[in-house]
């Protein structure tokens, strides 16, 4: 009797053992995806505040100023616009340089003005390159206002940290990939001489195997739960903690990382379980003490 409870002990002790190795790597790989969603969304916030100025004629009335509102309220590449009247102008440059400047002067030189931020698949010198050439030619527009090489030293920067987090992610996978691999493939070989005696009695390549993937993909689910589970827990804690964080992060893009680590690690934990009985059951007798 103490014999077989250690032998279930062991059994037990090893599937435990695979759960946990399998988790740890998912909760790695679970990591570097959210860094890359939410350095994804932290890039389209900051395109988001790039875009463009408007400067209007002097001198235009109402009905100039309510045409060129509505045009970039219809405009597909606007995410957002602000409309500075004359006065308001006037104020800040007033306030800027700390003198009224309206003593200076006879009048009010300076002309509406429309603050436009354009949406992150815009926000390209060229698109706005040409988005301002459109938009230069509308009745009563005086300038059109862009730093097109702030534009593209952000998108340089912003295409090469896109670059990175992608090969990270592309390691970890290829590590958790070999990682699982190993592990799931110890489990295999802690059973080796069952498959062997299952050969002996005539079973079938895909009886045999069946047993393995079932264990492999039991794994994978429970240790990508156990992944996700840890990994909300922490996520909710960096939330909370800070709000920049609570910016970039979102629960559902979450929910497909957490999905999506589910049908890998299930993935991987059959695939790995797979070549491993495999390797077994092409493998001859002696090599079973030899590996």
């Amino acid at each position: 009797m103490a014999k077989k409870r250690s032998q279930h002990i062991s059994i037990l002790g090893s599937r435990i053992t695979s759960v946990v190795s399998v988790a740890l790597v998912l909760v790695l790989l679970g990591v570097a995806a959210l860094m890359t969603s939410a350095a994804r969304k932290a890039t389209d916030n900051v395109r988001r505040n790039m875009g463009f100025t408007i400067k209007m004629e002097r001198g235009m009335g109402a009905d100039e100023i309510n045409n060129m509102k509505k045009r970039l309220a219809k405009a597909a590449y606007v995410e957002s616009f602000v409309y500075a009247s004359p006065d308001e102008i006037l104020a800040q440059e007033s306030e800027i340089i700390g003198e009224d400047i309206m003593a200076l002067v006879d009048e009010n030189p300076y002309g509406a003005e429309f603050d436009v931020k354009v949406r992150p698949q815009w926000a390209h010198s060229d698109s706005i390159a040409s988005i301002a050439l459109s938009v230069g030619s509308a009745k009563g527009v005086e300038d059109v206002l862009t730093d097109t090489g702030v534009i593209d030293s952000v998108n340089r920067n912003i295409s090469r940290l896109t670059w990175i987090m992608l090969a990270v992610a592309a390691a970890l996978l290829a590590i958790s990939f070999v990682l699982i691999n190993n592990t799931v493939s110890l489990a295999v070989y802690s059973r080796r001489f069952v498959i062997h005696t299952m050969r002996l009695v005539g079973a079938t390549g895909a009886f045999i195997r069946r047993p393995f993937l079932k264990a492999g993909a039991a794994t994978g689910l429970v240790a990508s739960i156990a992944a996700s589970a840890v990994l909300a827990v922490a996520q909710a804690y960096a939330m909370r903690s800070d709000a920049a964080l609570a910016g970039v992060l979102d629960w559902r893009t979450s929910a497909i990382v957490y999905a999506l680590l589910a049908a890998i690690g299930i993935i991987i934990c059959l695939l790995a379980s797979a070549f491993a009985t495999n390797r077994y059951l092409r493998s001859d007798v002696d090599d079973y003490y030899m590996n």
